[in-house]
This record gives C-alpha cells, structure tokens and sequence, in this order.
C-alpha cells in the first residue's frame, strides 16, 4: 500500500498499470486478514472475544490515525482500519456458518455493491470535518452523509470490502483442507475469474475517480474490478505456494509479521516526513522515492522482527526464575 498512499505526492498522470498495481494492495491486505482469523481460530482457538478485542483495537488505532495523521474527526471517512477492525469478529462468526452459507453471504455482498452504489449514491470524495479549524471541512460537490460512507462510499466501506475479508477466511479454510493452492484446479478457477472480470471491467470501468490524489482503480468500485483483483491475487497464491520458500518471499514475511505498526509508520513517515519537502512531475523521481521508502519500511520490520525475537527469549529465561 505504500505506492498506493504515496502517489498524492505525483503531481503528473500516473500510468496505468502502476494504478492496478496499487489497487491490488488493499484487496490484499483485507483478504490477508480474513485468512489470519481463520488461521488463528484453528490453530490457536481464539474465540469471538478475542477478535472483537482486538477488532475493537484495531478501529481505536483508525481513530488515532484520523486524529494525528489527518486531523480530522474519527469514524467519519472510513479507514481500512475501520473496516479491518469490524471485520475481525464478523469473519469470526461466519466461521460458525456452514461452508456453502459463508460463500453465499461473501458473494451477496460483493453481488450487492454496486445495486447499494446506484440506491444510496456515491460521492466523489468523503466529506472531512477537519478537528482544528471546521471552516476548513472539506464537502464535494455531491455530499453523501457519514451512514453511507460506512455502507458504501468512504475510503473502505462495508460493501463491497468486507466481502475480502469474509473470501479470506474462506480461502484460509481451504488451503487448510488442501495443504495449498498449488493445485491445477486453483490456478484454472483464478484464469477464469481473469479471463471474466477483464472485459466485464472493461465494458463497465466505472467512474475511476482520483480521490485527493489517490489513484486506486476502485473508486468506486465495480464487479469487473473485484472479479479482476480477485483473479490477479488467486494467481499470486498460486506462485508463492508453488515455492513457498523462495527467499524473495522474506520481506514480505517480514512486513506482515508487524503489518498494524507497519501501515501506521508509513503514513506518518509520508504525511510528516515526505509530503512537506517532495512533490514532484517526474514519475522516475517518484518511483525513486517509492523504492527507497519500502526498501526502508523493510528493514524497520527486520529490526522489530529481531527484537521480537530477544524480547521472546528474554520472557524465556525469565520465567524460570520467577
């Protein structure tokens, strides 16, 4: 998400290609997250206080975020934290639900969408209520009120995001029941959601707004694109569980180990470190930024994973002698 999040600081035309490159990264970083809970009720047996604990910790640090990073009033615009953070004990209780109840509800919220888009509206930007000075609130043009942002047009609404979330548990399910999605009938299913989402997105591209800078393709966000997204990341689980050990994996492996402190850090770095002193017209400028940022984004999560790692052995040699 940090291409995602850094391409305000682009003042030129962001190439296509590195616009679905950064749509990817949310679908991602959603689904990913539906997985851990299904991944940690089974191995670990967290309950749905567990997840509505830490769910509620989640959205605590969104408002945080709002608060420090963006200045304005919490739980208006919708964070993906927000939407994380409700996700958490939700795709905890589909869990309980048979197997063909859960793909049903995942499907109707994604089938859904764009129906709520066309019923509710969708405005081009979330209005903000900026905390220090309210004569600075940002309204556009077609104001929706904060309800519907939560439903379906903030930054991450309930429909059709917390579909990914509900997917990954799935999915989690059925890695578990395979062993991995290094199967022919995987990468065959992920083709054919492709080869269907393209020209579905194709005939039916939506608005494909650019909010405030931000150049993600779903804005709003269309069935060709949850179908394309959703073919793309099929793909990928696919490649990595082909060679699950490829030492190009390791950061990565890296950053999800402290993903929550990881978003955070590279919104304050961007907001507070960058922006005041880079805005730039040349994309090869840009992308330089961009590298040098994850590159060092990657190695503040192989120091914290170090330092997990002695605080671990310290509670080990500790607790012996108490």
């Amino acid at each position: 998400m940090i291409g995602a999040n850094m391409a305000p600081l682009f003042e030129g035309s962001v190439p296509f290609w590195f616009r679905y490159y950064g749509s990817v990264a949310a679908p991602l970083f959603v689904l990913i997250s539906g997985m851990m809970v299904a991944l940690t009720t089974e191995t670990k047996h967290h309950g749905l206080k567990y997840f509505l604990i830490r769910g509620a910790m989640i959205v605590a640090v969104g408002a945080l975020v709002d608060v420090l990073v963006w200045n304005i009033i919490p739980f208006t615009t919708v964070d993906v934290l927000y939407l994380i953070g409700i996700s958490l004990p939700l795709a905890a209780l589909s869990l309980h639900l048979k197997p063909k109840p859960r793909w049903v509800v995942m499907i109707l919220i994604f089938l859904l969408t764009p129906i709520l888009q066309g019923v509710l509206g969708y405005t081009e930007y979330p209005t903000e209520f900026y905390l220090w000075n309210l004569e600075l609130t940002f309204v556009p043009q077609h104001p929706t009120n904060v309800l519907n942002h939560w439903i379906v047009d903030g930054w991450f609404p309930i429909f059709p995001w917390l579909g990914f979330s509900l997917l990954g548990a799935n999915l989690e399910e059925l890695r578990r029941k395979w062993g991995s999605f290094a199967r022919k009938d995987f990468i065959l299913a992920g083709i054919g959601i492709l080869a269907v989402g393209i020209p579905a997105w194709w005939i039916n591209p939506g608005r494909l707004m650019t909010r405030a800078g931000y150049v993600e393709l779903f804005y709003p966000p269309t069935l060709g694109f949850v179908l394309t997204v959703l073919g793309t990341i099929a793909i990928l689980f696919y490649i990595v569980d082909r060679k699950p050990s490829v030492f190009v994996y390791n950061p990565f492996r890296s950053l999800g180990e402290s993903s929550l402190f990881i978003y955070v850090l590279h919104l304050v770095v961007i907001e507070y470190l960058i922006r005041p002193y880079f805005l730039t017209q040349d994309f090869k400028a840009y992308l330089l930024v961009y590298v040098g940022l994850a590159c060092t984004i990657v190695l503040v999560s192989y120091g914290l994973r170090v330092l997990k790692t002695k605080w671990k052995n310290l509670i080990c040699i500790v607790r012996p002698t108490i």
